[in-house]
């Protein structure tokens, strides 16, 4: 099996899940959440993205959010371009209709 890509060259955001609503929501700026890519800090080196980690890790032990981690985006993206197919499906929200949920 192929090993994924080390990606810690390229610019990177913080991304998690809200624990309330259960939302895939992007750290921003000014260390909010936010469910829109758009809205998202991009780190632009590996110092700049522990910074933005720590400030989601110490939100996550207070209970806003879980499991927040870090994505690499395509640099010079705007909005943000995650490189991994999984996070761009994540970005675009949920791949199952609500009717469909609604009646299973």
């Amino acid at each position: 099996m192929a090993k994924a890509p080390k990606l810690k060259n390229n610019p990177q955001i913080v991304t998690a899940n809200h624990l309330v609503r259960g939302d895939v929501v992007y750290l921003t700026a000014a260390a909010a959440w936010s469910r829109s890519i758009t809205d998202a800090a991009v780190a632009p080196d590996e110092a700049a993205a522990a910074d933005l980690l720590a400030e989601a890790n110490a939100q996550a032990a207070r209970n806003i959010v879980v499991a927040p981690y870090l994505v690499p985006v395509e640099p010079g993206s705007t909005p943000p371009l995650p490189v991994q197919f999984r996070e761009r499906i994540r970005a675009q929200g949920p791949t199952t209709e609500e009717s469909a949920t609604k009646a299973a």
